[in-house]
């Protein structure tokens, strides 16, 4: 892993460190802190929606882990490692037994994820997360996912990264497909409705993350992840109103981007 990390080229922004600098982490670089200081000229909101996300993550997971009793998770492009409600945290204190397999490819991340992550319940999958029969096959293999029990699948603010050619949606339905009855998706994408600033914001980090990122979408957009499945605990809709009574403050409703998504069931 030493000689992976060894290769990347830190002049160059990531997306997982971007989104670390923005919840306050300290693993990022130069590039990574001028790339923030460019999406906020776009998304002056940026850092509040990434709490915001950060906190839908805590709340998806722990509703999923103690009101539903889901005993294992598939975090999809993980991100970077944060001192604390990482998911596999947050599971455990509704569910001791919980298993959670986190899946990222990014060379940092992964190097981070194995140094502070280190149990018995817990698993770092280096894969593509739209790579999703590896991902069954290995996780099953290692003992993390039962056939028959369900399944809380996570892309939290990581479709983003995907490009419309590589069909996100249907690639998103596959995993759904192949997994227990009673399994939940739970998912967030920035979004704007404004289609010039999403293709601004787009572009720009395209550029800035080396093609990392692929695009915003719109709420309708978003919305088709979730088709076929029932919505639980909220409506799909701005994530910061999902289960309110948290101290964080809602975005304003006339603000051009929010985080939008949910959680929905597997009929």
């Amino acid at each position: 892993m030493r000689g992976r990390a060894e290769l990347i080229d830190v002049s160059q922004a990531s997306d997982a460190r971007i989104y670390s600098f923005l919840l306050g982490g300290s693993d990022h670089y130069g590039a990574d802190r001028e790339a923030v200081r460019c999406l906020l000229d776009v998304v002056p909101n940026a850092r509040q929606l990434a709490r915001i996300n950060r906190q839908f993550l805590v709340k998806a997971v722990r509703y999923l882990a103690g009101a539903c009793d889901i005993g294992q998770f598939l975090d999809h492009g993980a991100g970077l490692p944060m001192p604390r409600n990482n998911v596999h945290q947050v599971a455990r204190r509704a569910n001791p037994a919980a298993r959670v397999v986190y899946i990222d490819h990014d060379p940092v991340v992964l190097a981070h994820a194995r140094m502070m992550v280190d149990d018995a319940h817990t698993l770092i999958l280096d894969a593509d997360m739209l790579d999703t029969g590896h991902i069954l096959a290995t996780s099953r293999q290692a003992g993390f996912l039962k056939r028959d029990a369900a399944v809380g699948a996570l892309f939290l603010c990581a479709l983003h990264c995907i490009a419309d050619e590589r069909n996100p949606w249907q690639r998103v339905t596959d995993l759904m497909d192949q997994l227990p009855s009673g399994s939940c998706l739970v998912l967030s994408h920035l979004v704007s409705d404004d289609a010039a600033l999403r293709e601004e914001a787009s572009r720009l980090m395209r550029r800035l993350t080396g093609r990392q990122w692929a695009r915003v979408r719109s709420r309708a957009e978003v919305e088709r992840f979730f088709d076929g499945l029932e919505p639980v605990g909220g409506p799909i809709g701005d994530v910061a109103r999902w289960r309110p009574g948290t101290d964080l403050k809602l975005p304003l409703p006339e603000a051009a981007w929010i985080i939008y998504g949910g959680i929905a069931r597997k009929p």
